[in-house]
Formats: C-alpha cells, sequence, structure tokens
C-alpha cells in the first residue's frame, strides 16, 4: 500500500504543494481538463500540454517539441515522462468525474520505457480501463473510500514508431 495513503488531507496537500489536489469533483471533459491542466499544473502549463481529444474511451494529450527538447533534437525525457504522468491522471479524473466521485488523485507508482528518440511534438495515448476493471475501481472506492487503477501509456512518431512506453498507477483517497 503506497504509504501516502495514510496521510492526512492535509498532509498530502502540503506534500503536493497546491490547492487543487483538495477533495473535488472531476472532470468529464477534455476542455475541462485542459482548463485545470492550464491553470493549476504549472508543469502542464510550462510544457505546453493540451488534451487533443477524448472520446470516453482513449485520451490524447499532445505537447509541442519546442519547450520540450533536449540538446540532441529530440524530446527530453522528462517531458515525455512529465506527458504520460499527466495523461494517465487525466484519464483517472476523467473517469472518476464520469462517475461522480470526489477525492485527491495522486500517482502512486510509475515506470517508463524509452524506446526510440522522437523529434516532432509528443503524442501521449491513454485507453480506459475495461469495463471489468472500472467496475472493480469504483467498487473499492465506494467500499474503502480508496482505489487504484493503472494506465498504459504510450508514444510513438507519426509514422507509428513506438518511442515510449509508460505504465503508472493511479489511487484516489476520499
Amino acid at each position: 500500500m503506497p504509504p501516502f495513503l495514510f496521510l492526512s488531507k492535509l498532509e498530502r496537500i502540503y506534500i503536493l504543494g497546491t490547492k487543487a489536489f483538495m477533495p473535488k469533483s472531476h472532470h468529464t471533459t477534455a476542455e475541462s481538463l485542459e482548463s485545470f491542466l492550464r491553470a493549476e499544473v504549472p508543469l502542464a502549463r510550462a510544457a505546453q500540454i493540451c488534451v487533443e481529444a477524448y472520446d470516453g474511451t482513449t485520451l490524447r494529450a499532445r505537447a509541442p517539441l519546442g519547450p520540450n527538447i533536449n540538446d540532441k533534437g529530440t524530446a527530453f525525457g522528462g517531458s515525455l515522462y512529465n506527458l504520460c504522468v499527466t495523461a494517465g491522471w487525466g484519464m483517472t479524473s476523467l473517469k472518476c468525474g464520469e462517475n461522480g466521485l470526489q477525492g485527491d488523485i495522486v500517482v502512486a507508482k510509475a515506470e517508463i520505457e524509452y524506446l526510440n528518440p522522437l523529434n516532432e511534438d509528443l503524442i501521449a495515448i491513454v485507453n480506459s480501463p475495461n469495463a471489468e476493471e472500472l467496475s472493480l475501481f469504483l467498487a473499492n472506492f465506494r467500499r474503502r473510500g480508496k482505489a487504484a487503477m493503472t494506465h498504459q501509456v504510450t508514444i510513438s512518431s507519426s509514422d507509428g514508431i513506438p518511442c515510449v512506453r509508460f505504465k503508472g498507477k493511479y489511487a484516489i483517497v476520499a
């Protein structure tokens, strides 16, 4: 069990460093998610992350190469990680919002594989959990006031070459 789950709400707010993570309603549209990221998450704003599309099943988040470039002319590893974490967090927030859940969402665990360099805009794609996974997540939250879901996020080049594979576990705590 991640140690943050045992912290008080005030301790979690202090650690996360922003009032935006106080328990609240979550997003149900790409537009509300993007507005939140731009207003409340400085790193997402600096990376110029935008929510390109969300159809209820797949979220596409984009960041331009310009502010996310390294000294080799390719996407900076930290920017790729940032976009993946943000996309996974966004999908979790959207699913929580669609199901009326309120609470703090945090990334509990993450791992990334950098497969190939990327020299164009960064586009992260994350799919919704399947119906069984979502049902279990909702049941856990309603029973225990906390739950976790795992997302796979990918970033590929425009020619379909895989560049990044990311796996993140996100928790919500009432």
